[in-house]
């Protein structure tokens, strides 16, 4: 007894479940038996007269896969294509036939009847809708957050009903899901009653009767049995699920349809940004969203620079093929753990050690295992020879940069990267597709803090710095790059021979001029610097000429990228009415009443779910086309206006703090005791001279001096 109370009941109901179908099976799905014998029968028969055929060996029989079956259901479609021409013809003189047009538009007329008669019942349901709704706005209470008693009536209801048997079901679903035996099971019974095994076994066998009798005709045949064989599927299942079966059918299409688009407007993106040099400077008015364009062009060099050092990895790995490079990525990564290896000179010098170890004793195991013997040193490209210990170098700077768990983003504000190592032990694989990944922030990682120590190769802000050598591979963002590094007028008064560290004597834009150098394996950069700033003459020009300045334009509505025929486009206009009668009923139950009621319950949480489900797509699938103009900051070269794709589930998914300066005034907030209600107002249109004198102008103190002097 005790052993039955520990089996969880949902298995006896999953068996009953299991019973069931077998029951309909026996009654209701009888023919699939006999459909699957015979369709056993002609599979056999085809197979023997294909080998038969094959080998020229005499036989007697005939094959039977064009026979129909002994109780076939009745179709559409007549049995043989000379019947079909018939018919066919027949079709298009009724077509045009002058009773068939007429009983077409009695048709109409009766159907327009039917829905009249609908709508009578459905216009006095909205004109008593509407009454109700207009009751509960005109009765004015101020009862806070009180429920009425229909609502609480309805919450107890729900608590005993809908809730439990939601849970339960989740549950259940859940149960099912963990136990393959069981759904397996269900597939495979259905799967033979809707005649799928038959199906197949009839493919087979035409194709192997096909092969040798290449008879045409009896494509016609098949088609009238396949037709037959589907029968049962379509009578069985009746026509809402085949609409909602269309409905979300056509939206999971629609939907592989958006995230297509978004990928290829991604890789526009990086093609984009590919074709610019290492230095791009982003400048524009305030607001036109700068900072989130450096932001979202960082996130795609983030991922180019792990492309690209994973095509290092597997063209190391062609030139070698029999290189046991697990090896020394095992190394590599014992050597990385202990601080060996933490940027690429540390790793060019790891290599160069190994190196010279093996000139001096030449084995098999000073080269991590390489049967140099049998597969040699070179390899030959066609331009020149590649020595084997080139191809070493180059393969662990890249498996280091490949494999280094944190953000590739050294920036002035905080970024968040999504990108995630999947790793067993040997080659990690990372998930960088920006539209596939969760909304949860799990495994998020944030950019590292951008010390400008590292781009000085002058005098540095602290002696000493720790990190005043630490510029390597990355992304570097710099947002406001202009108020850093500021243009000549704005430097005049500095001296460059001054002790004290500024924008002449740090060499920052010498580092800058060097930067490309700092990381290159195999002829490929893995250094980016981008930068955003409000106008270009704000920004010495000694900078600016490095590379190219984008100007952020025009910008188009932000859309979902759903295709025309998706359900969304539908959906959205129906949303759209709906929400719009809610919000205006809503603001006024608001301004009316303080209290909860049963329809407001209802009605706020239907639209509610509309609105989340409304932003969820335009969250996911939006896309807006922003015009940039891209120049040479040298002013020498042709301008041109590109388009860049701002996708939202890319960019808005909390990447950045829009207000990320605003550290800035928050010491003056901590103070401050004055707030906008305290502030003086004007007394009339015209301002007084005691009101002016309290703007505390410049532009007014120069004009009271003036008439003080006068």
């Amino acid at each position: 007894m005790n052993i039955f109370r520990r089996i969880d009941y949902r298995h006896y109901i999953c068996i009953a479940v299991t019973v069931g179908f077998a029951v309909l099976g026996v009654f209701v799905f009888r023919a699939a038996f006999y459909r699957l014998l015979e369709a056993g029968r002609d599979f056999g028969l085809s197979v023997a007269y294909y080998f038969c055929e094959l080998l020229e060996v005499p036989y007697s029989f005939t094959p039977t896969v064009n026979a129909l079956p002994k109780d076939p259901p009745a179709v559409f479609l007549p049995e043989n294509f000379e019947a079909f021409k018939a018919s066919f013809s027949l079709y298009w003189q009724k077509w045009a036939d002058r009773g068939n047009f007429l009983g077409y538009m009695s048709f109409l007329g009766q159907g327009a009847k039917v829905f009249v008669i609908a709508l009578i019942p459905f216009i006095g349901l909205v004109i008593i809708l509407r009454m109700l709704v207009g009751r509960y706005v005109t009765t004015q209470n101020n009862d806070y957050a009180k429920e009425s008693r229909p609502l609480r009536v309805f919450k107890r209801l729900s608590d005993v009903t809908y809730r439990p048997m939601k849970a339960w079901l989740k549950s259940f679903f859940v149960f099912i899901a963990g136990y393959k035996r069981y759904w397996v099971t269900w597939l495979i019974m259905w799967i033979y009653f809707f005649n799928g095994f038959t199906v197949v076994l009839e493919f087979f066998a035409f194709y192997f009767y096909f092969v040798f009798s290449f008879d045409l005709e009896a494509l016609y045949r098949q088609m009238y049995k396949l037709i037959m064989d589907l029968y049962p599927f379509f009578a069985f299942v009746p026509l809402w699920v085949w609409t909602v079966g269309a409905v979300l059918l056509l939206g999971y299409l629609s939907r592989r349809r958006a995230m297509k688009v978004l990928r290829r407007n991604e890789r526009r993106n990086r093609g984009f940004l590919n074709s610019r040099g290492v230095f791009i400077s982003a400048f524009g008015p305030p607001g036109v969203g700068k900072t989130l364009w450096v932001t979202d062009a960082a996130l795609s060099f983030e991922v180019q620079i792990l492309d690209d050092a994973l095509d290092i990895l597997m063209e190391t790995d062609t030139h070698f093929p029999y290189f046991p490079w697990i090896s020394l990525e095992t190394e590599l990564r014992r050597a990385a753990y202990f601080h060996i290896c933490y940027d690429v000179w540390s790793v060019r010098r790891f290599i160069a050690k190994k190196r010279q170890r093996f000139e001096k004793c030449p084995t098999r195991e000073r080269l991590f295992g390489y049967d140099y013997k049998r597969y040699g040193f070179t390899f030959d490209n066609g331009l020149c020879m590649t020595d084997i210990w080139q191809a070493v170098e180059d393969h662990a700077l890249a498996y280091f940069i490949y494999t280094v768990q944190s953000s590739y983003l050294i920036a002035n504000y905080s970024i968040r990267s999504d990108k995630q190592a999947e790793d067993l032990g040997n080659l990690p694989l990372w998930d960088t597709d920006f539209f596939a990944q969760d909304s949860s922030l799990a495994g998020s990682r944030y950019a590292h803090i951008l010390d400008f120590d590292m781009l000085r190769l002058g005098k540095r802000m602290l002696e000493n710095n720790p990190n005043r050598y630490a510029y390597g591979f990355g992304v570097y963002v710099i947002s406001e790059i202009d108020k850093e590094r500021k243009n000549a007028p704005a430097t005049r008064e500095m001296k460059a021979s001054s002790k004290d560290c500024n924008q002449l004597n740090d060499l920052f834009n010498t580092c800058m001029k060097m930067s490309r150098h700092a990381c290159v394996v195999a002829n490929r950069v893995f250094v980016h610097v981008i930068g955003d700033l409000q106008r270009t003459g704000a920004l010495n020009s000694d900078y600016l000429e490095l590379g190219d300045t984008v100007e952020l334009r025009d910008k188009g509505e932000m859309s979902p990228v759903l295709p025309f025929w998706a359900p969304f486009w539908l959906a959205e206009l129906i949303v759209n009415f709906i929400l719009g009668k809610h919000d205006g009923f809503y603001l006024q139950y608001r301004h009316v009443r303080g209290d909860f009621t049963l329809m407001m319950y209802l009605v706020h949480g239907l639209a509610a779910k509309l609105s989340n489900y409304r932003e969820r797509v335009y969250n996911f699938y939006g896309c807006q086309k922003v015009t940039v103009r891209v120049e040479r900051g040298t002013k020498d070269g042709d301008i041109c206006d590109c388009t860049w794709y701002r996708q939202s589930k890319k960019v808005y998914a909390r990447r950045y703090a829009s207000d990320c300066m605003s550290a800035i005034f928050e010491a003056h907030g901590a103070v401050n005791e004055v707030g906008i209600g305290d502030l003086k107002e004007y007394a009339s249109v015209m301002a007084t001279e005691a009101e002016r004198a309290a703007q505390h102008s410049h532009f007014q103190h120069d004009i009271d001096s003036a008439i003080a002097d006068q």
